[in-house]
């Protein structure tokens, strides 16, 4: 039976200041290693090794001040030993709930549990290391308190289903994942980039070993006198060979970052995670879903897959956010399963049931225009100053041409009485889902460019826009419709609640 954390006031696990200093020694673990093989022996090197012990000497001070309370309605936490903060969190603010459990944490049966609030950058309490029972007891009573005080508002869909599961993710469909993804490719990058940043000679250096392989390759060509087809065929297996090293490399990091990723409901909440050695698991309410993006790149293609993500009430998510908020509802899924799971969580039509609506019939002319000028200014300077095979430059024109009409003739609009939605691309989509009444921002825009032309373009955003990806943003639309559409989108907008 799970201890019922009412009212006394709680504690942290009793090793909470082990996980806390092994976080902030992780954090900075990197960086020390990096000063130590490759410092210069700088004053300032020795002041960070000293200023990074110093911090992990507080955060081990400061997590035996953490207590927290459930009382009538509001959950109670205060932190701090020397600066001392009380914070009274009323059940009806907290929307998001994120769980993480890292290998170690689940050596102790413990895990980090992170409440957040409909908005702000921070969650409303962060508890580092709880017993397992008590983040469950914690999290059944919120969510206990929160379905007595606050009833679900209408999202379109069946409030009643409670733990079922809407997708599970096999071993073959993460190996898909990974070969589409390119992760390993970011990896390789961030690893060089990290080398540059603390010794600027040391990429360099690392670049004279495949160099002076290449030099003793082309040696041993010239000795043995291969032909040409020979060494094409070599220099192909060679980078065959670096492309699967890198797609194992993205099939490993999808394993290891979604292993057993599920997707369930549980009456009005809706929770995803996984997670090989560190597994993280978030969970919102599912009025909180603000944008819903599907991805469908050239390989997405290929595979007949789709991926699908969503943005969450309750704070902007980071780059590279580890903390286990909800963001994937799908990393991968074929386009039928997309349209269900739309369907089972926002009652929303399937994507090509959608009314879509072209752009303006000369939306390629204005997608090409820039292109083609570049690709006309790169084929004058490199024939001034190369010759004639600078001319080879100009076959970027009637790509250019191709390439617009491709995405032109994609990407779309479609609106109905609950949902905007957006399409674009031509070998890689996207796609963007968002309900009416989610709107937060809407912006007629018309260029120089466009109010020649007899174009505009109207953005949107949500409470949650990925600063990334930004909102949505539907270009080269004929004025008339744009202003109509802005018109119908910003009395939306104008609506109360």
């Amino acid at each position: 039976m799970a201890p019922d954390p009412r009212g006394d006031e709680r504690r942290l696990h009793p090793f909470s200041w082990l996980f806390v200093l092994i976080t902030q020694l992780r954090d900075v673990a990197l960086p020390l290693i990096v000063l130590l093989l490759f410092g210069r022996g700088e004053w300032w090197e020795f002041m960070a090794l000293v200023g990074a012990v110093l911090l992990a000497a507080y955060s081990l001070v400061y997590s035996f001040g953490f207590r927290y309370r459930i009382g009538d309605g509001e959950l109670t936490v205060r932190e701090g030993l020397f600066d001392r903060t009380e914070r009274h969190i009323p059940f009806a603010r907290i929307q998001n709930i994120a769980r993480r459990s890292n290998l170690l944490h689940r050596v102790f049966g413990v895990t980090e549990l992170r409440l957040e609030s409909g908005g702000g950058l921070k969650p409303e309490a962060v508890m580092k290391v709880l017993r397992v029972a008590d983040a469950d007891a914690l999290v059944a009573l919120l969510r206990a308190r929160q379905a007595a005080s606050v009833p679900m508002e209408g999202s379109g869909a069946d409030a009643r289903t409670s733990g079922e599961v809407l997708l599970r993710l096999p071993l073959v469909e993460l190996v898909r994942f990974g070969l589409i993804s390119n992760r390993g490719m970011v990896v390789v990058a961030g690893a060089f980039a990290a080398f540059w940043q603390f010794n600027p000679t040391q990429p360099r250096s690392m670049m004279r070993v495949p160099t002076h392989w290449i030099e003793q390759l082309f040696g041993e060509v010239a000795a043995h006198h291969y032909s040409l087809t020979t060494m094409l065929t070599g220099g192909a297996f060679v980078l065959l060979l670096l492309f699967a090293a890198l797609r194992l490399l993205s099939v490993l990091l999808a394993l290891f970052v979604h292993h057993d990723f599920t997707l369930e409901r549980d009456g009005d909440r809706l929770g995803a995670g996984g997670g090989l050695l560190t597994h993280a698991h978030g969970s919102a309410r599912i009025d909180r879903l603000q944008m819903l993006h599907v991805d469908e790149s050239l390989l997405h293609r290929l595979f007949t897959r789709m991926s699908l993500k969503t943005e969450v009430a309750g704070g902007v998510r980071a780059v590279n956010d580890q903390s286990g908020k909800l963001h994937w509802l799908a990393p991968i899924a074929s386009p039928p399963q997309v349209d269900d799971l739309l369907a089972r969580i926002l009652a929303a039509p399937s994507l090509a049931a959608l009314p879509w609506r072209p752009l303006h019939p000369r939306a390629w002319r204005r997608r090409a225009r820039w292109p083609s000028v570049f690709w006309l200014v790169a084929a004058a300077v490199t024939t001034f100053w190369v010759g004639a095979p600078g001319l080879l430059l100009l076959l970027g024109l009637p790509w250019s041409v191709v390439s617009a009409r491709g995405w032109v003739g994609f990407t779309r609009y479609a609106m109905d009485a609950r949902f905007l939605a957006y399409r674009e691309g031509w070998l890689s989509r996207r796609y963007a889902l968002i309900e009416l009444d989610k709107l937060q921002a809407v912006t007629l825009k018309q260029s120089p460019f466009d109010r020649r032309s007899g174009m505009a373009s109207v953005q949107i955003d949500s409470m949650a826009a990925d600063p990334l990806r930004g909102g949505i943003d539907i270009p080269y639309l004929p004025v008339a419709e744009a202003r109509a559409l802005f018109a119908v989108l910003a009395r939306r907008c104008a609506r109360p609640g």
